[in-house]
């Protein structure tokens, strides 16, 4: 499974970091309940401390504490370059900073509770940071939710039911945050009208066992060595990454060189991927560069032997794409020799729903997919006495709409072809659902081109009028091309059959042609002694079934 994938060290910082983002979870729904009541805060908070305080909830925190920061500082001081993905770097920012503001708080709940037996509840800290440095609390609860949600969502990412559930869920991370601090701020007007009784401040002070003056110069005395503590480790990281960066440039060079012609003259030391980020050179690389999703998978053309081999995350990830043995991932492989690498994911038009699909495409898949083929018609009488940038604004227009329709329905483009394109669906459906997607496609486009006819009837001879060709069947799927130019694309006798039925549509004289395994799979009414044709390559003949228009394909079509 992909969450699973990545090194030992990975894995850790993940599981570590789930543990503290569950208690900065219920923190914040706690701190929420001062919408309700001081009381209701208390209440949970009882509950809360009864887990986390506890001797087993005690030594899991502080695990994944101690875990997480060395972890996360550890592959910091790794890296060799800083030029990285603006997540990254924020995420990397709000990690280093975090500490600064976490470790005080520390001081003043926990350390305080245990070693001068404070009690520290809700109204106790509330009295002692109320207005001032509330402000400050409420910085770090938002930092440490932001850095969570950062590494949550870009390790989910590439898991389909994350990316269906992303619009909700970014809904529930905007709102946590929004009522924990609502809740913090009227629970502390509370507090600070209730203490300004001396007498009620005399009752809290002594609920709280208020730690004396003795007591609060030690833990400020602490709050200053661990300030201090996390300066100096700041400063060491910045003192290494220095060192680093003398001493790699201090080591042998290596040339590597990109399938396009681009050669750098790099010191040994960092990975392909920092080598690209250094030189500004495009590399998908999907989960940042912790070998989880194999996008910033490359083919070695020439020096694979002087390489060491793949380690156990690196060969993991390769081995579930079924990777050829030329194939590795760049943030992992670290240049030794003279290097030639060709990319095989398109930088900048790979998401990550594309790189969840074509996880076991690189070699070559068969599929069952659903092809459309689609054109405009009287192309060239409408371009030839149209300036170049008006016949670009109106094939704008046009694939615009058919886009968006396509899109929404659960296809891909393939590929443009002039004044026309190819779009595939059903890449994780089954044949019947790619093949019902491909219909409500083809019924969005000619609705769509209402509108765009509309738009540009001033510009156009005639309305636009289009013919579309669908089929079904096996498809081989893998990345076709050499250096810059290789992409996904499918290929097969399916890719035939959608163009002849494109094709036809002209001789037909209406705008839709499906083959008879499309409406089969769709549900269709189909007579199978109507028409079949002959196609070029295709020992048998095609049913095909004509329709004359999108909108006039059977209601049952729309149904789920």
């Amino acid at each position: 499974m992909i969450l699973l994938q990545g090194g030992r060290q990975q894995q850790a910082r993940i599981a570590s970091g789930l543990v503290l983002f569950a208690f900065a979870s219920t923190h914040f729904l706690n701190h929420s309940l001062g919408l309700v009541s001081v009381d209701a805060m208390h209440a949970m908070q009882d509950v809360r401390k009864a887990i986390t305080r506890s001797v087993p909830g005690t030594m899991v925190l502080l695990a994944a504490i101690c875990t997480h920061v060395v972890l996360g500082v550890w592959r910091t001081a790794k890296r060799s370059t800083i030029m990285m993905p603006w997540w990254e770097w924020l995420q990397i920012a709000l990690g280093l900073t975090i500490p600064i503001l976490l470790f005080q708080h520390i001081v003043n709940t926990r350390i305080a509770a245990t070693v001068f037996g404070v009690n520290d509840t809700y109204a106790y800290e509330l009295a002692r940071l109320w207005p001032v440095r509330a402000y400050y609390q409420e910085l770090l609860l938002l930092m440490v939710w932001l850095h969570g949600c950062i590494g949550l969502h870009f390790w989910l990412r590439l898991w389909k039911p994350w990316r269906m559930a992303a619009p909700y869920l970014l809904a529930i991370a905007i709102l946590v945050p929004i009522a924990g601090i609502a809740g913090f701020e009227r629970a502390g007007r509370q507090i600070a009208t209730r203490i300004a009784d001396p007498v009620a401040m005399a009752e809290l002070k002594a609920v709280a066992a208020w730690p004396s003056a003795e007591a609060d110069a030690k833990l400020a005395t602490i709050r200053s060595w661990v300030g201090w503590g996390i300066y100096f480790t700041l400063l060491g990281l910045a003192a290494n990454f220095m060192s680093r960066k003398r001493m790699r440039l201090s080591g042998p060079p290596v040339t590597v060189s990109y399938g396009g012609g681009l050669t750098f003259i790099e010191h040994e030391g960092p990975t392909l991927l920092e080598i690209s980020r250094m030189h500004a050179v495009p590399h998908t690389a999907i989960c940042g560069g912790r070998s989880r999703c194999s996008t910033c998978r490359v083919r070695v053309d020439q020096g694979l032997d002087e390489q060491l081999l793949p380690e156990f995350a690196e060969a993991v990830a390769l081995g579930s794409i079924s990777a050829p043995g030329n194939v590795r991932l760049a943030c992992q492989l670290r240049p030794r020799s003279e290097l030639v690498v060709t990319r095989l994911m398109r930088p900048g038009t790979t998401g990550p729903s594309a790189a969840g699909r074509s996880e076991g495409d690189l070699g070559g898949v068969e599929r069952i997919l659903a092809l459309m083929f689609l054109d405009m018609r009287n192309y060239t009488r409408m371009s030839e006495h149209k300036m170049p940038y008006d016949v670009v604004h109106i094939l704008n227009e046009f694939f615009a709409a058919t886009g968006k329709a396509i899109t929404s329905h659960g296809g891909t483009i393939d590929k443009f072809l002039g004044d026309g394109l190819l779009a595939v669906f059903g890449h994780d459906k089954t044949p019947e659902e790619a093949c019902r997607d491909a219909l409500r496609a083809a019924r969005a486009i000619d609705l769509e081109l209402d509108h765009v006819n509309a738009r540009l009837h001033q510009e156009l001879p005639s309305p636009i009028q289009i013919g579309i060709g669908i089929h079904v069947g096996p498809l081989l799927v893998g990345r076709i091309g050499w250096g810059e130019n290789v992409d996904m694309t499918v290929i097969g006798h399916t890719v035939n059959v959608a163009s002849r039925l494109e094709s036809m549509t002209k001789e037909k004289d209406c705008q839709i042609i499906v083959s008879r395994d499309v409406a089969t799979y769709a549900g269709m009414p189909v007579d199978q002694e109507g028409e079949e044709i002959v196609v070029r390559g295709l020992a048998e003949k095609v049913g095909i079934v004509p329709i004359s228009r999108g909108r006039d394909l059977p209601p049952q079509i729309l149904l789920p």
